[in-house]
């Protein structure tokens, strides 16, 4: 009785050991793999120039105040700091004109500071691929 313990004691673990070596693993080769975003996901911002008439009402809703409003081609137009914004999304829901939109684009890494400042030109621009 004592080895038959001792036996199925060495069993059981061989099996879970085995199950899991067979297994594909959960994790993804990033970067070559990814996951495509969820529905809705809140990426960096797009600016539409020709729908903004330039109200600044995204600038004054943004609670971390990464919004500043600047000229642009004779226009006044939002320029965002990425590394300030939340993502958060106030700034596209109270855009009047619906000219402010979120992409899915979410892979955003700099290597300056400068780079997370998306002026009226870099907003407008879709994501390269």
């Amino acid at each position: 009785m004592n080895l038959l313990k001792s036996v199925m004691g060495l069993i059981k673990p061989a099996k879970v050991i085995f199950r899991i070596l067979f297994k594909k693993p959960m994790t993804l080769k990033f970067p070559s793999e990814s996951l495509e975003p969820v529905k809705d996901y809140r990426g960096r911002h797009f600016l539409n120039l020709e729908k903004c008439v330039g109200c600044g009402m995204c600038s004054r809703v943004c609670p971390n105040n990464a919004i500043e409003m600047v000229k642009f081609n004779g226009k006044t137009y939002p320029q965002i700091h990425l590394g300030k914004c939340c993502f958060c999304g106030l700034c596209v829901e109270r855009c009047p004109t619906k000219a402010l939109t979120m992409t899915p684009e979410a892979m955003l890494s700099f290597y300056d500071k400068s780079l997370a400042i998306y002026g009226p030109s870099k907003l407008s621009q879709t994501a390269e691929k």
